[in-house]
């Protein structure tokens, strides 16, 4: 096998794994915690709330617990500092995740279009 081809291979696979591993992440933070930040930001529940759809707010919510410059520039201080940084950790990582995986998808189309 060509070493194009093994490269592929594993960009693809670390492609794939580190998008599950963000979907996990935030099947779980949809179940738990997202339901905290969706109480103290809209202050209700979403009763029948998809993966869709929480998949649409976890870079809102990352991106205003990402850094306290961004939080206070945007007027979102006060949700920055009522939640604690290891509650805000889980949704860093899936969102970190994603972003690797769209990079790693990049990659296998860069390589798929220019070596093979």
């Amino acid at each position: 096998m060509e070493i194009e081809k093994i490269m592929f291979l594993i960009v693809m696979f670390l492609a794939i794994i580190f998008g599950f591993v963000s979907l996990v992440i935030v099947v779980i933070l949809g179940r738990t915690r997202m339901k905290e930040v969706d109480k103290y930001v809209y202050g209700h529940n979403f009763e029948h709330d998809s993966i869709f759809f929480q998949i649409a707010r976890l870079p809102q919510y990352t991106t205003v617990f990402s850094s306290r410059w961004y939080a206070k520039r945007t007027g979102q201080l006060e949700f920055y500092e009522h939640f604690d940084k290891k509650f805000k950790q889980p949704f860093l990582f899936s969102f970190y995740f994603a972003v690797l995986s769209g990079f790693f998808i990049f990659i296998t189309w860069v390589i798929q279009g220019y070596y093979l």
